[in-house]
């Protein structure tokens, strides 16, 4: 996979019932962030597609959940469990088995899934608020100087942030940063850009 700054997170939709997976991914397709790559009823299915498709991000529904499928898809991509708000025991299991989060069917928005794989993203890369609002706008393309303008900061004091992003994230390019962020697993790296 080749990564770029622009290119949409990859989502994969696992769910049971053809009504709800429908709307689900409808309501992605309407995003230039995201783009449904594969859509499945089951999880048994799902382990197979993903290791085809290498999704970005797994919706997995509450059946498939508790069928056991979340630590395996969670290994190569973020699992996000669709469950009713009061499922506590099926969002307790998936979160143990590593899904990144919980969503509710039918009333969550693009917004929530994107917020909720860059909150995963700082959680578990250690980046500070302010590191992460500034990650957020490298991801979003800003160059430096726009992020500056953007944050009312010099520009020498973002790059200071950028320099403590890339050392704690273990990288050397933007790509790089951008595809750790985005939550990627497997990255080919495009040629560095100037910091």
């Amino acid at each position: 996979m080749n990564v770029d700054e622009t290119a949409p997170l990859r989502v994969l939709v696992v769910d049971g019932d053809p009504h709800a997976r429908a709307e689900v991914v409808a309501l992605l397709k309407g995003s230039a962030e995201l783009e449904v790559v594969a859509e499945t009823s089951g999880g048994d299915e799902a382990a197979e597609l993903a290791e085809r498709v290498r999704p970005d991000i797994v919706l997995l529904d509450a059946d498939a959940t508790l069928g056991g499928h979340t630590a395996p898809l969670s290994r190569a991509s973020r699992v996000f469990v669709l469950a009713a708000q009061g499922d506590r025991a099926t969002v307790e299991t998936a979160l143990r088995a590593g899904a990144s989060g919980h969503l509710v069917p039918g009333a969550f928005t693009v917004a929530d899934l994107i917020r909720g794989v860059r909150d995963a993203s700082r959680t578990s890369l250690g980046l500070s608020a302010r590191e992460a609002e500034v990650m957020d706008l490298i991801a979003s393309g800003r160059s430096n100087g726009e992020i500056a303008r953007q944050l009312f900061l010099s520009e020498k004091t973002v790059k200071n942030h950028v320099n403590r992003i890339y050392s704690k994230l273990g990288v050397g390019s933007r790509a790089t940063a951008i595809a750790l962020w985005r939550g990627m697993m497997s990255v080919v790296t495009a040629p560095d850009r100037p910091v």
